[in-house]
């Protein structure tokens, strides 16, 4: 945090998040905001002075139909049993006992409205901090396409099946109406959905560059016992996204419907796990489906499973939660652990075999 008689001509000084004394400095021009970087750096006062950089949601395109990634029976030239083992899940845990668990979205927002959300989205316990204001409202589509995959309604005529039934959605709004959004934004988001109880926070976003003021708010977010859950990215490269890079966080990579890598999912050191991306139906509007592709979808499918764990077991610690998951994956690729699928592939009904 910059001492505030010390910010070196700042136009403007916001505080971004109090505890981690993490503050949002203004200048004139980026020559002006270059050399007081410069001084704070040289200053024993401040631990670091970085850029408020840009983040991204991650891909949402136009796809075929059904939700291949719960019941592949090869359907559309996939492979049959290349899916989470939702069906063979929900008959090992029919008849149990399920606690609500929240489930925070950092995206462009949940629209609240839609018929399969009904009672799912806590508006309340939201906040839009693009516009600064308690509803966080979607304006783009891309928050409840992510949303609908965790959480929808099942078997209700509504169209679409979420993961966990009980799961209850915290809406923040860290994108804009065009799928943008910063680093302040998503460190006041992160600390926003800790401070809720959240106990997955789903990031469906990110970017190239490392943040060490998101690093701090990730630290402190896991240190409360929340499960982080990111996209790798969908640029197909060699290096996965941030903060999916982060230690802190469980990254997810995309497969496709014959559980192969999608051409699009970024892969490398740090990728912990991959889950279906590619062609995953979920909500546009009320009632309207559209098939979406990108790590974005296959980032839900492992919060999904993750909050359904907590569910089923609320004593349940973030740590073990992260390693039931990649235990449980369906190894792809070399043998073990490898940078192109992680762990291995999401695998809902290993997974709650495995709870102690």
């Amino acid at each position: 945090g910059a001492m505030r008689a010390q910010a070196f001509g700042a136009l403007k000084v916001e505080s971004v998040a109090s505890e981690l004394r993490i503050e949002r400095l203004v200048y004139a021009s980026y020559a002006e905001a270059k050399a007081a970087q410069q001084k704070f750096e040289r200053s024993s006062a401040v631990a670091f002075a970085e850029f408020d950089a840009p983040i991204q949601a991650f891909g949402v395109d136009a796809y075929q139909k059904y939700q291949w990634s719960l019941q592949n029976t090869g359907q559309k030239k996939g492979l049959k049993g290349a899916d989470i083992g939702f069906v063979a899940m929900q008959k090992r845990i029919k008849g149990k006992k399920l606690s609500a668990t929240k489930v925070a979205v950092l995206d462009s927002g949940i629209n609240p409205s839609y018929a399969d959300f009904a009672g799912k989205v806590r508006m309340d316990l939201g906040y839009d901090f693009i516009n600064g204001d308690k509803s966080a409202w979607d304006d783009n589509g891309h928050g409840s396409h992510v949303a609908g995959v965790i959480a929808a309604g099942g078997n209700n005529t509504y169209g679409m099946t979420g993961i966990n039934p009980m799961a209850t959605l915290i809406p923040i709004k860290v994108l804009d109406d065009s799928g943008a959004g910063s680093v302040s934004g998503l460190v006041k988001g992160i600390q926003h959905a800790t401070k809720q109880g959240a106990r997955v926070i789903n990031m469906s976003l990110g970017g190239s560059s490392s943040s060490k003021s998101i690093e701090s708010a990730l630290a402190a977010a896991v240190k409360k016992n929340v499960l982080i859950v990111a996209a790798s990215g969908n640029e197909g490269r060699g290096t996965i996204a941030y903060p999916a890079r982060s230690k802190y966080v469980l990254s997810v990579g995309a497969t496709g419907r014959k559980d192969t890598k999608a051409s699009f999912s970024n892969y490398g050191t740090g990728l912990d796990l991959v889950a279906p991306g590619v062609s995953i139906p979920s909500y546009l509007a009320d009632g309207e489906l559209l098939y979406g592709s990108g790590t974005s979808m296959a980032t839900p499918h492992v919060a999904g499973v993750a909050s359904l764990l907590i569910s089923l077991k609320p004593s349940l610690k973030a740590s073990s939660v992260e390693s039931i998951l990649k235990k449980s994956g369906k190894d792809l690729g070399k043998k073990g652990y490898d940078t192109s699928y992680g762990a291995g592939r999401l695998n809902a009904n290993s997974a709650v075999k495995l709870i102690p």
